[in-house]
């Protein structure tokens, strides 16, 4: 795990990051593999959607994006934690905890006490992953699970 960096996202792994949003998607089974690349709108403008107290971020192994994260402000003193994803190749090997912590620590330093997620509910690894780190599920919208956090 030492050999995987975090880094603040930048236009240069636009396409990177849409591949490992898109295939992590499509490995559970959320998205068809033939509509890769995906293109969702916060995707189009990442640094605007994730900008003032919210921030976005890549882990890098080998200079090669293998997963993401994002803190949204939300601009009612809670964030949301967004963009969760880690290719499954690299599914247990700490790359996913060393980004939430990551996104949690800097998200206490912005001053948020609440965390907010979803996920979608085929991804039970993911649903196991938030719960062991103290998320609680409050309830399904529609095909996703919603959870908070309290920031301590």
């Amino acid at each position: 795990m030492n050999d995987i960096k975090i880094e603040e996202y930048s236009d240069t792994y636009k396409s990177q990051v849409r591949d490992v949003i898109g295939k992590t998607l499509a490995n559970v089974s959320v998205i068809d593999p033939k509509s890769l690349p995906i293109d969702d709108e916060d995707l189009n403008e990442i640094e605007k959607v994730y900008s003032g107290k919210g921030k976005f971020w890549v882990a890098l192994k080998d200079k090669k994006v293998i997963g993401t994260v994002a803190i949204r402000d939300l601009k009612s003193g809670e964030a949301k934690l967004n963009r969760m994803f880690v290719l499954i190749e690299h599914h247990g090997d700490g790359t996913g905890q060393k980004l939430l912590n990551y996104a949690l620590d800097f998200a206490k330093k912005q001053g948020f006490k609440k965390i907010i997620l979803n996920t979608h509910i085929l991804m039970r690894r993911a649903h196991r992953f938030y719960e062991k780190n103290g998320f609680i599920r409050v309830n399904k919208t529609g095909d996703k699970y919603n959870y908070f956090k309290i920031i301590e």
